[in-house]
């Protein structure tokens, strides 16, 4: 039994002896390479260094090469020792079953074959070449007979070492241990891994072209790869081959992995470099719960549209650990410094800083549209139909070195801008499929601003808030917006005046402030041609980030509801373009209602004032008091047409020279229709004036319009005034009316107390050069006293009438005046007064006194020097007064000519002094111009003629008492009078005629 139990284990050591001495023999011999790789050399050949098997079916290898084709790629291994137990049966049914297989230091090389009639990929350059392969061999498609393919498996596949691996584009280092069980059919090309677990440092990866990726990194945890042809695996298609779950810590050079792991991050650009942090799980090519990623990264770079962000932060990117379907990648950086792209279509070549600070956060959250579906695109975007996102932008309160690039908040038609100065910004910006929200706070107290030619320094605060919907129609909401203007300086601008920086501004003296609030918006928005098959949200973000919100805005239609608030009105005056000087004074609170078309202020659109103390000014006077205005928009366009009504009550007239209103109670209404308020000069003005009553508290106010030293003065008493005006640059015509009660009036040495009316016809003439054609206009005074000797200040029986006829008038202080006019008086007592020294030597002065209802004709010139009567008369053919004299401011004169049938006589009076002459007075008279031939009887002692026969009165001045303006050589322009008209001769009285 002994020696039985020796002879076996002697056989057994012997067959063992023989085994081993067979077997390496065998393994080592060129044959044995030459027999394995005759099998399918078109597919795989292998070849080693050293082999030997120390138990049957069980073999290590040193220096393994092995290379092989299926019909979709090139493949390589190479590996420093390997060691393996082959499985015989499976041999005879074609595969290779390997188990417990040990790999050390082994290089992993993988090439896609190009398509036979297809481009090739844009990245062949950068694949590896396979040994012993030709790298142009096309691909071929898979055997129709799978049993004569080649199946290797390999179970238990363990791998430790340095490695290497080439895998079409990407390449990389890894050192580390790999533990799986692998699959690969040489027929067909498809790989499969499974029960794959990883312990690897990665030390570099290199995707195509690009620099290394990863440096120093590790990566531990577990992966599966289910079977996949690595030719027909393209884009997005790689990112769901992996079952991943594994904890990594590395340094990126670049972050392009974030697109690949999220694809839907093209619109957002992330650049840098740092390290990535935390752990992956990838199944089916999605991010799986409890994937949680963070990049801290250096150089960091986010780039939205033109908008990009600079600086160092962190990036993180999860996986809600209770709903896979949810994702969220935020972006914070610690410092930031963002700019705003040049554009080069402008010809800017220079970005613009929009802000610098820290803390901006941008936040993309991207949820599944159906969690219960695997994504099957192979485009981003494709992918993008298939989630739903949401972006968060949020930028706390950061420093604005210029304002001047936020001018993209207006649109361009506004021609509104801002040029310079420093603040502050803050905001938020949210985007959805169907929602978009801009929160935007800009603040500054040095703001340099421009509205059309017009600037200002001022305090700013800009609230935009901003959402847009998408329901039936893309609607766009502007409430809560506010803007606030505090202690803002006007600016007058030598230069260019829209010069990003003019070359002087100069602030002025008065402050002004204004707050606009919506309260109410209701607008649409129009998607442009190039995104009409768009979701309509994204397209407007796209335009968002190219062109700013004023792109936005400017094709916005709909209505706003709003209340402005400001410290003054005139604003509204300089919109209109200031027509015949218009100002306006006042601060309140307006209600705003605005229509918008294509982003421009529309027909409709309306300023309503409740009321409130205002001040209206025209021409060279201002209304102070209690009223309302109401400022609408007839018409848009390149010439727009607006409506301004302004009504006053309880208020005050002055001329805007004039510390103290002289007229009080009045009652306005104003309305100035401009039709192109962009002609500047206020040029296309039509205002209407109705004055409704007025009370003039002093007419003595109104001696400032006469010139110096002449001898009519009113001295006191009050009337009322109303009117209808309609003022136009170039024209005017309407009328006045003044009633005066008790009205006190000094002629030369003399007063006068009664009512006076004057009827103001205002025919033609130019508003902005306040000159006025009256002609037609009257003056009556009734129930005067007439104080002096001629008269009694105890008989307010006097009156008298001037009917103009030929008469302009400019306004100013003192005015200027061109009068014809017929007149009519009662009597003539106040004109014999000024004979009253003279009246008791010649009795028959005093028969003038007789003369009743005297008619006659007043040519009157007054300019800003002198009055001059040129020719003045009242009487009839046989009897009457003429006058002819001059006021100016240093000197005064004048020459009555009175005549009593065939008496005459001439009073001469200079500066105070009076002088009667009877001797030739009628030629004497004639002979006198004022201004321009002096007056010969001053210094000459007083002599009384005798009456004399009527043969002797001048033919001269009874032929002016004929003709009353026959001696005229010239008078004011438009003399011509009315078709039909005839002037009356003193026998003929028209104030007399009731009808007229």
């Amino acid at each position: 039994m002994t020696k039985l139990l020796s002879r076996s284990i002697g056989s057994l050591l012997v067959l063992a002896a023989l085994y081993l001495v067979f077997v390496n023999i065998t393994l080592n011999l060129p044959t044995t390479r030459a027999l394995l790789n005759a099998l399918q050399p078109e597919h795989v050949r292998i070849t080693w260094h050293h082999a030997w098997s120390l138990y049957p079916l069980r073999v290590e290898l040193d220096g393994v090469v092995a290379d092989g084709q299926t019909p979709a790629e090139q493949w390589q291994v190479d590996a420093r020792r390997a060691a393996a137990s082959v499985s015989l049966l499976p041999l005879l049914k074609g595969e290779i079953r390997i188990h417990d297989l040990d790999l050390e230091d082994i290089d992993l090389r993988l090439r896609p074959r190009p398509p036979a009639d297809g481009p090739q990929d844009a990245l062949v350059a950068f694949f590896p070449v396979i040994r012993d392969r030709d790298p142009d061999a096309p691909a071929e498609a898979a055997p129709e007979d799978p049993s004569r393919s080649l199946v290797l498996e390999i179970d238990d596949i363990q791998v430790r070492g340095e490695h290497s691996f080439w895998v079409s584009h990407i390449r990389g280092s890894t050192p580390g241990a790999v533990r799986g069980s692998f699959r690969m059919e040489t027929a067909t090309g498809r790989l499969a891994l499974a029960g794959g677990a990883l312990d690897l440092a990665l030390t570099s990866l290199t995707v195509g072209p690009k620099q290394a990726v990863t440096d120093a990194a590790a990566i531990a945890g577990t992966i599966d790869i289910p079977p996949f042809i690595v030719s027909e695996t393209k884009g997005l298609e790689m990112m769901r081959v992996l079952e991943l779950d594994a904890r990594i810590d590395l340094p990126v050079q670049n972050l392009d992995f974030l697109a690949l792991l999220m694809p839907v991050l093209d619109e957002i650009r992330l650049s840098g470099r740092g390290r990535l942090r935390g752990r992956l799980a990838l199944s089916g090519g999605e991010m799986l719960g409890g994937t949680d990623l963070v990049v801290e990264a250096h150089e960091l770079a986010m780039n939205l549209g033109r908008y990009d962000f600079s600086g160092d932060g962190t990036i993180e990117l999860k996986v809600d650990p209770q709903d896979e379907a949810q994702a969220d990648l935020l972006v914070r950086f610690e410092e930031v410094r963002a700019e705003l792209e040049p554009d080069e279509s402008a010809g800017s070549n220079t970005a613009q800083v929009l802000f610098t600070g820290s803390g901006l956060t941008a936040q993309l959250h991207a949820a599944e549209v159906d969690p219960t579906t695997t994504s099957t695109a192979e485009r981003v975007e494709e992918l993008a139909s298939e989630v739903e996102l949401r972006f968060k932008l949020d930028i706390p309160s950061m420093q604005v070195p210029d304002l001047a690039v936020y001018s993209r908040l207006f649109p361009e038609e506004w021609d509104l801008a801002l040029l310079g100065g420093t603040g502050t910004v803050a905001g938020a910006l949210k985007v959805s499929a169907d929602r978009l929200s801009l929160n935007l706070d800009l603040a500054s107290d040095d703001a340099d601003l421009r509205y059309r030619d017009n600037h200002a320094i001022a305090d700013l605060l800009l609230r935009l808030r901003a959402r847009v919907e998408d329901s039936t129609t893309t609607r766009l909401r502007l409430d809560g917006t506010e803007l606030h203007i505090e202690d803002a300086r006007l600016a007058v601008t030598h230069g260019g005046a829209k010069e990003r920086h003019p070359p002087e501004r100069h602030p002025s003296s008065e402050p002004w402030r204004a707050h606009l609030k919506i309260s109410d918006s209701a607008l649409r928005l129009p998607v442009s041609a190039g995104h009409a098959d768009a979701d309509p949200v994204p397209a407007i973000a796209e335009t968002l980030q190219e062109e700013g919100f004023g792109a936005v805005l400017a094709g916005a239609d709909g209505r706003l509801s709003a209340v402005l608030t400001v410290s003054h009105l005139d604003w509204i005056a300089e919109l209109l373009d200031r027509p015949l000087g218009l100002s306006l004074a006042g601060t309140g609170e307006l209600d705003a209602e605005i229509v918008l078309n294509n982003g421009r202020a529309d027909k409709g659109t309306t300023l309503t004032m409740p009321r409130e103390t205002l001040s209206l000014g025209i021409l060279e006077h201002r209304v102070d008091g209690m009223g309302t205005a109401i400022l609408r928009m007839e018409h848009a366009g390149k010439r727009p047409r607006f409506r301004l009504n302004v009504a006053l009550d309880d208020a005050r007239l002055r001329r805007r020279d004039e510390s103290e209103p002289s007229i009080g109670e009045v009652r306005m209404d104003a309305e100035i229709l401009m039709t192109d308020s962009l002609a500047h000069g206020g040029d296309s003005a039509d205002i209407k004036l109705k004055l409704h009553s007025a009370r003039v508290r002093d007419m003595s106010s109104y001696n400032a319009y006469l010139p110096a030293n002449t001898p009519l003065a009113l001295v006191s008493g009050e009337a009322t005034l109303a009117g209808d005006l309609r003022l136009k640059p170039d024209r005017a015509e309407g009328q006045l009316l003044l009633a005066g009660e008790d009205i006190r009036v000094r002629w030369d040495r003399q007063e006068l107390s009664g009512d006076l009316k004057v009827e103001l016809l205002v025919r033609d003439g130019s508003a902005k050069d306040l000159r006025f054609d009256i002609t037609g206009s009257s003056v009556r005074l009734e129930g005067f006293r007439v104080a002096g000797g001629a008269g009694s200040a105890s008989a307010p029986d006097w009156h008298g009438r001037l009917q103009l006829d030929k008469t302009q008038v400019r306004w100013h202080k003192p005015m200027h005046l061109d009068m014809q006019a017929y007149v009519t008086v009662k009597d003539t007592r106040p004109f014999v007064e000024l004979l009253d020294s003279v009246r008791g030597k010649h009795e028959w002065i005093d028969n003038l006194l007789t003369l009743k209802n005297p008619a006659g004709h007043l040519r009157l010139t007054v300019d800003a020097d002198a009055a001059v009567i040129e020719d003045a008369m009242l009487g009839a053919p046989q009897l009457g007064i003429h006058a002819k004299g001059r006021s100016a401011a240093s000197d005064r004169e004048a020459m009555l000519l009175v005549r009593w049938h065939n008496l005459s006589g001439a009073m001469e009076l200079q500066n105070g002094r009076r002088h009667f002459e009877i001797v030739d007075a009628p030629a004497r008279f004639a002979a006198y111009s004022p201004g321009r031939t002096p007056l010969r009887g001053h210094g000459v002692p007083q002599t009384v003629a005798e009456d004399r026969s009527g043969a002797e009165t001048s033919s001269g001045a009874a032929a002016q008492d004929r003709t009353p303006f026959s001696h005229d050589k010239a008078g004011p322009t438009h003399n011509t009078p009315p078709e039909g008209r005839q002037r009356p001769t003193p026998t003929q009285n028209p104030f007399l005629d009731d009808s007229l």
